[in-house]
């Protein structure tokens, strides 16, 4: 094997070695934009064309409800003593329930029972 024919074999290997890995990484790259063009395009036309949906579509909204109409410090016929530190009396919520579940993190056993709990509105009761 001669000088030039070596030099040759050398460069071709070189090439197989880096160039072609480097050629095939911008290639996958354009694809990939070129995808991602494609998604995007396809995901504008689809939300574009539809109106959005209003989130309290199962039930009406909770000023509106019937069901609420007497707080559960007076349902429950609390003493002022438990009123002072209940979350639902100090912050006035027409859902006691989900006062203590945003103070206490849960909801109490013994509002399983109670009309109040088991009366909510469906996306409330996470149905």
């Amino acid at each position: 094997m001669n000088d030039f024919q070596a030099t040759t074999v050398l460069v071709a290997l070189f090439a197989l070695r880096c160039v072609l890995p480097i050629m095939l990484m911008a290639a996958i790259a354009y694809g990939m934009k070129r995808l991602v063009k494609h998604w995007e395009r396809e995901e504008a036309g689809a939300f574009g064309s539809q109106p959005a949906i209003p989130l309290p579509m199962i039930a009406t909204p909770i000023e509106q409800s019937p069901r609420i109409t007497i707080p559960c410090w007076v349902f429950n016929d609390c003493d002022e003593g438990v009123r002072e530190t209940c979350p639902a009396y100090i912050t006035k919520a027409p859902l006691c329930w989900l006062a203590r579940l945003g103070s206490d993190g849960r909801v109490p056993a013994k509002c399983a029972n109670c009309p109040l709990y088991t009366e909510a509105p469906a996306f409330a009761l996470g149905d």
